[in-house]
């Protein structure tokens, strides 16, 4: 009887609140890395992939899955980076891991059911979209620079980790 709960005050029946796994990932392909934008992401915002973990798959399998339904891409490796609680829209912990894909293979098929764009990204374009101040600022041209998540979301946090510190990735998918 720990943890997090709710008590009905009308018949006193206990709710233990849910949490849903979400894996977030960085994919790269050595050089680059993969970000992608939802339709609902103001303009400009371009962030790692994530989905939901399935009933009875890993962490690994979700990230595989996950890669290749949004665009169509095979996972070589992943190594794991952290983990933080979002508690909006539904109580999600975001599990936070870099990935690459098998050489060669970085053609993007982008499945706009989920992502409205993708694409990959150099090492010096993401270091320029983190040191940014405003990215709401409209180019004279009428469009976004290409920006960044917060500092507080954990896909900054696996970005900032891309730029500043290649990863060595050791576990197979």
């Amino acid at each position: 009887m720990a943890g997090s709960k709710r008590v009905c005050s009308s018949n006193q029946i206990i709710y233990y609140p849910q949490m849903a796994p979400v894996v977030i990932t960085l994919v790269s392909d050595g050089t680059r890395c993969l970000l992608a934008r939802q339709s609902f992401f103001p303009k400009g915002m371009y962030s790692a992939l994530a989905g939901f973990c399935d009933i009875g798959e890993s962490l690994e399998e979700t990230v595989r899955r996950e890669v290749a339904e949004e665009v169509g891409l095979e996972v070589e490796r992943l190594h794991y980076s952290a983990s933080q609680h979002w508690p909006f829209p539904n109580s999600s912990l975001m599990i936070a891991c870099h990935a690459t894909v098998k050489p060669g293979q970085t053609e993007i098929r982008l499945n706009l059911r989920e992502l409205e764009a993708a694409a990959w990204f150099r090492h010096d374009e993401v270091a320029i979209a983190l040191r940014r101040n405003n990215p709401y600022t409209q180019q004279q041209n009428g469009a976004f620079p290409f920006w960044l998540p917060p500092k507080f979301a954990i896909a900054h946090q696996l970005i900032k980790e891309w730029v500043e510190k290649p990863i060595r990735f050791t576990l197979p998918v």
